[in-house]
């Protein structure tokens, strides 16, 4: 067993050299860390920034920031003198005060509190990638590397090399078996992944030249074999096939429909000369394909061919197993330098290039000086899930040195080898720290005292309850003193009793039996005065976690589901999937008509028939997706999606399903929802791209922290959660109702560790039948651990569930070995042989349901009332559901009058608000939406036109020209520059690419035009590099404001001419009273000559010539249009902004104006006259504008 562990004492561990601190579940592991950083701040002097923590979430950084900063408010205000009940706190304040460093202390932490903000707190990842960068000529890192967070797409090009290489021209032998076999390079993609590849895993089998040529020199001779029987004893190998009285004539088998393509695919391939071009049926021909396909009790049949096809095929695999050890080195060696090539890493290979700098680079000795000079001490949370990259880290930093590491962690806990955890590294460095300098947290603070005494004898260190001996388990006592009214034993085991064959079920009625009986057991808990919000049923799998929500459904409990399951998996996903298709190519009726019977519209095939009989209808209905169909490519997705669930009532109809299954439906179409907008957002993403990006995710079920299904409601209810979301969280009553089995090593890859620790992932190699027997050791371990994590989540109470499964059509087969029957049943002696799983499952499989429950009864006995059982029996009724509440009385109904006004003048406000006479729920970028055409072009164009006069007008065109505009370098633009991000708009918005010219000639003809300044001419074209802002969004608090009051105020600056109709400037403002808030865009905010820009592209038909552009015809667009209006709220709004941000900001010195660009009438040659209206709006009028608009609070100065 595990040496015995020093328990740690936080105010007095020595805060020097590598240190491993074990902290079982509910010990105060955070707890722990904060004290550590409280200790390093005051006694070792140090700063935020010089003190690295790590942990593996970004939502765990954001959590250990806000406890830590916590900690040195609550230590530096029992420094000032507060009292306080926490022990480690008075230590450190009487300390300070023997010392007389009070005051310094404080100090200290003061300064730490006001620097947090610097404070080192990082994922793995982000520490890698910040000591990469700031260490770049130690580490050999790039500068301007591309960080990508997938590389699925470049592995999938480096598979799509190999493909090529070995099977196009003359390296095709393999590809016909290849392909019989189903290989596809999404296939070895697949397997690739199986393997989950790192730097210095072991990978079997291994296959150089010599082995391959073995190989092929073996399959070549069978072959020739095969040809030359085929050829002398054609005639009798083809009668004994035909005839064999002993072979069976079964469809599957030798059916006489069967043997003639046979036969003639036997004399094809010994023609063709290709030793492994293997046919479908050639295993029919082998030796063990013959005695499969023999009846029963026939006598053997033998024959030399038969023999030869054996050796043949077992060759062929052979060499397709060679094939797949050729692709694991060359993808370990093309990968890098793919990525090399792009000057691109992803998120596993910030890890992999800081390691190798610190063991192999050049500069290896500096870096981690370095390194260790700029974090003076370190905190590795989590440890646990580590792997020997990141231990090696940490250990090539600090190691040699007296500077302090802390490694926080529980060995128990290990429970992500699936992200590729390993528990290996763990023990490997509890190995190298020493007994002396390894400690652990004795004190549990999270579950009453009888329920940690359970814990302890169910995982009871001296009966090695983690498989491994290295794996420490020792005995918790209770942190905190509480009172344990309840009379009832707090740990509670339930035996599921099938009734039969020893009380054994198979898996997936026992997985019935308990979601049923845990249902009603819940239902007894609400009650009996459980709180519903405090329970919670944790599960292995998502699939469980589904069962059980509806058998609580059905038992008429509200539950959610908590779960790092992926909403890709969800099948609301897949429906979102047939939607976006079909409102992408709304002219296929077919994909129409899928979207029509998802969930979200409703209709049955009964519906869908009617349509189909009612051509108008059905034309209504096409015309409909076409409408959602532009107003996803003009207005973008989310704009769609929210009108598409207001006119076809989506919400309504998912919430309306019964049962708590319609707000899960609705959580997860809306969370694709925000997916599908976010990635358009952010990546500018069309149509077409943005279905294959949603429609790829969906097919593999993507994985990560934003995919990650969310909570369904906030209402009380229980919590369904799954046991790797559980691990940190604690619930009053605990249900485990399912087992916690689970392989690794049945399927192709098995993965396990050597004798020394080493990753081995074997894929085919001759010892993998001991490397499967390893692995079902390493996963009952996990399992173990898992089952671990699950259990002591409880706070109060915790039932779990176990039950005798025997799976398989076969008598005899064996029972599962779970977690709990291992805990259980296991006999001290088969836990310390060196096969425990196939020991603990031949002592499972000589004892029945009976004996299992006697053995339960005297651990319950003996347990001094911390454990009791319960055996339940299959087929009991377990329909309870929530009782009614106890009173019978229920108060008189009283109607209540509302007696309060609606203040509905508050709203969100925007231009388009105040000048089109809308409301609008949201606001978006200006895209000249609306424009009035103009009656007749003065000039009439030929039809073959393609300048820009001629390129279409509306809002399409609008939100191409400014995409243009919003994506351009201005400091840096180049020719190809415009010419690709033409290209890329017209291919975007579904435009014709013969327009590129007309747009690149317009977007040129902008970017050098001078525009004059009072600090000299200057071109858009030759900005500053990040003298830019595109889409500036603005909110300013607005007051009540009326139309007349605006009017009057615009009338008094001239902003309405004079002798224009009061009444026709009041009709253009007629908006009603509005305050709020008031938003908006500005398209580019730009500075040059020493002044600020405010500008706004415009794509206005105003005329088919440059001259019908000139400033008086601007003029009168802009008087049309309101876009004086328009700049006028921007500038104010940009006024605020500048006077927030820029050092003794003044309006007339600082503000250049507004300039508007009607981008089809703009002509370098004829200069700023043309197509470019400007206006420098007088100051007194912003601050009038400002004073009438911006709502100030109280105590709150403008600006």
């Amino acid at each position: 067993m595990a040496g015995l562990l020093n328990i740690l004492d936080h105010a007095a561990v020595a805060l020097s050299g590598i240190n491993l601190i074990e902290a079982s579940a509910g010990t105060g592991k955070t707890w722990a860390i904060a004290s550590l950083y409280l200790r390093l701040l005051v006694e070792r002097e140090l700063r935020p920034e010089q003190i690295l923590v790590v942990t593996f979430t970004e939502a765990a950084t954001q959590e250990l920031r806000a406890r830590i900063r916590r900690r040195i408010r609550e230590a530096l205000d029992v420094m000032r003198g507060e009292s306080a009940d926490d022990e480690f706190l008075v230590v450190l304040r009487d300390r300070a005060e023997e010392s007389g460093s009070t005051e310094q202390a404080a100090q200290l932490l003061e300064a730490a509190l006001a620097g947090f903000d610097m404070a080192s707190i990082f994922t793995i990842h982000g520490f890698c990638l910040r000591a990469l960068q700031d260490h770049a000529f130690e580490s050999g890192a790039l500068y301007d590397t591309e960080l990508m967070d997938d590389q699925s797409a470049l592995a999938g090009q480096v598979i799509d090399d190999f493909w090529r290489e070995r099977f196009f021209g003359s390296a095709n032998r393999l590809l016909a078996y290849a392909l019989l076999k189903k290989w596809t390079p999404d296939s070895l993609a697949v397997f690739l992944r199986s393997l989950q590849l790192s730097e210095r895993d072991v990978v079997l089998p291994l296959y150089g030249e010599v082995e391959i040529a073995r190989i092929e020199g073996e399959a070549q001779a069978a072959f020739d074999e095969i040809c030359r029987i085929w050829r002398d004893e054609r005639e009798a190998l083809t009668d004994l096939l035909w005839t064999s009285k002993a072979l069976s004539r079964a469809e599957k088998f030798y059916r006489d429909d069967k043997v003639e393509p046979l036969l003639s695919a036997l004399e094809e391939f010994a023609a063709g000369g290709n030793p492994f071009a293997l046919f479908d049926g050639f295993e029919k021909l082998t030796k063990s394909g013959i005695t499969a396909g023999l009846k029963k009790n026939a006598t053997p049949l033998n024959h030399s061919l038969f023999d030869a096809c054996e050796r043949l095929q077992s060759a062929a695999n052979e060499r397709l197993l060679a094939l797949k050890s050729e692709l694991v080195a060359f993808y370990r060696q093309r990968l890098p330098e793919r990525k090399k090539e792009g000057n691109i890493r992803f998120f596993d290979d910030l890890l992999i290039d800081l390691y190798l700098a610190l063991t192999d680079g050049p500069e290896a000795a500096a870096l981690a000086e370095a390194l260790r000079n700029r974090y003076r001490a370190a905190l590795i949370d989590e440890f646990q899930d580590t792997d020997p990259v990141q231990y090696d880290i940490f250990r090539r930093i600090y190691a040699g040195s007296d500077a302090p590491l802390f490694l926080i962690g529980d060995p128990k806990q290990a429970i992500y080898s699936f992200r590729g955890a390993d528990i290996f590294a763990y023990l490997q460095a509890a190995s190298d720290v020493g007994e002396e300098r390894r400690f652990t947290l004795n004190a549990n603070w999270r579950s009453v005292p009888r329920l940690l005494d359970g814990f302890n004898r169910l995982f009871d260190e001296a009966r090695q309850p983690f498989v491994f001996d290295d794996i420490p388990s020792p005995p918790l006592v209770a942190g905190r003193d509480v009172v344990d009214e309840s009379a009832a034993p707090p740990l509670e085991i339930c035996l599921l009793d099938g009734g039969k064959e020893e009380g054994s079920m198979n898996s997936g009625d026992a997985a019935q039996f308990a979601a049923e009986a845990c249902a009603s057991m819940v239902a007894e808990a609400i009650g009996g005065g459980e709180d519903a919000s405090g329970i919670a049923v944790i599960v292995r799998t998502h699939r469980q976690a589904r069962q059980m929500q509806a058998a609580l459904r059905k038992a008429g409990i509200v539950s959610v589901m908590r779960s790092d399951e992926s909403v890709f998996a969800s099948i609301e996903a897949e429906e979102v999937r047939i939607l976006v298709t079909a409102l992408a190519d709304p002219g296929r009726e077919p994909l129409v008509r899928a979207a029509l019977v998802t969930p979200l519209f409703g209709l049955n095939g009964s519906d869908i028939a009617r349509l189909n009989a009612d051509e108008n209808a059905w034309a209504a209905r096409l015309q409909e997706f076409r409408d959602y169909h532009r107003l996803w490519r003009e207005r973008g997705f989310m704009v769609m999606a929210r009108e598409l669930m207001r006119r076809e009532g989506v919400r309504e109809r998912l919430l309306a399903t019964v049962g708590a299954s319609g707000e899960r439906a609705l959580t997860n179409v809306l969370h694709c929802f925000e997916l599908l907008h976010r990635e358009a957002h952010v990546h500018g993403l069309g149509m077409e791209s943005l279905v294959a990006w949603f429609s790829e995710r969906v097919a593999t079920r993507e994985t990560g922290e934003e995919y990650q299904i969310r909570l369904e409601s906030d209402e009380a209810a229980v919590k369904i959660v799954t046991a790797h979301v559980s691990k940190g969280l604690q619930y009053p009553v605990v249900f485990c109702p399912f087992q916690f089995g689970g392989s690794n090593g049945s399927g192709e890859v098995v993965l396990c560790h050597d004798d020394a620790g080493r990753m081995v992932r074997d894929f085919g190699s001759s010892s993998i039948a001991r490397h499967r027997a390893a692995a079902a050791r390493e996963t009952l371990a996990e399992n173990l651990r898992l089952f671990y994590v699950a259990l002591t989540r409880a706070e109060e109470r915790c039932i779990f569930f176990t039950a005798r499964i025997v799976d398989g059509r076969k008598s005899g087969k064996p029972p599962q070995l779970t977690p709990a029957s291992y805990l259980l049943y296991a006999s001290d002696d088969t836990r310390q042989s060196a096969e425990p799983v196939a020991e603990a499952v031949q002592e499972l499989q000589a004892i029945g349901t009976d004996e299992m429950a006697q053995k339960l009864q005297a651990m319950a006995e003996e347990s001094g009332g911390a454990m009791q059982v319960r055996r339940l029996s299959f087929g009991d009724d377990f329909r309870v559901s929530v009782p009614p509440a106890s009173s019978t009385e229920r108060p008189a109904l009283v109607l209540r009058q509302f007696e309060r006004r609606l203040d509905t003048d508050w709203r969100i406000a925007s231009f388009t608000t105040l000048s089109r006479h809308k409301h609008m729920a949201f606001e978006l970028p200006d895209r000249d939406e609306n424009l009035p055409e103009p009656a007749t072009a003065p000039v009439a164009l030929p039809e073959a036109d393609r300048s820009i006069f001629a390129f279409p007008k509306g809002a399409g065109a609008g939100i191409l020209m400014h995409s243009i505009f919003e994506t351009l370098d201005f400091a840096t633009v180049s020719d190809a520059d415009i010419d690709a991000a033409c290209m890329t708009a017209l291919d975007r918005y579904g435009f014709d690419q013969e327009w590129q010219p007309a747009l690149a000639s317009m977007t040129r003809e902008v970017l050098a035009t001078p525009l004059s300044s009072p600090g000299g001419p200057f071109t858009l074209g030759g900005l500053k590099a990040r003298t830019w802002f595109t889409e500036l969004e603005f909110f300013f608090p607005l007051r009540r404001i009326t139309a007349p009051e605006l009017a009057e105020v615009l009338a008094k600056h001239g902003v309405i001419p004079a002798g224009t109709d009061p009444a026709a400037a009041l009709q253009a403002l007629d908006f009603a009273p509005v305050k709020g808030l008031l938003m908006g865009f500005m398209d580019m905010v730009f500075e040059a000559q020493g002044r600020f820009w405010l500008l706004d592209w415009k794509s206005n038909h105003l005329g088919n010539s440059v001259e019908e552009y000139r400033r008086d015809r601007l003029g009168k667009a802009m008087q049309e249009n309101l876009y004086r209006l328009q700049y006028l709220l921007y500038t104010v709004a940009l006024d605020r902004y500048l006077a927030l941000r820029v050092p003794g900001y003044r309006y007339e010195t600082h503000f250049g104006g507004a300039i508007y660009v009607f981008l089809r009438g703009v002509s370098s040659e004829r200069g700023e006259q043309f197509g470019f209206y400007r206006d420098l709006p007088p100051a007194e009028l912003i601050r009038e504008l400002s004073e009438l608009l911006v709502e100030t609070g109280k105590g709150e100065s403008e600006g």
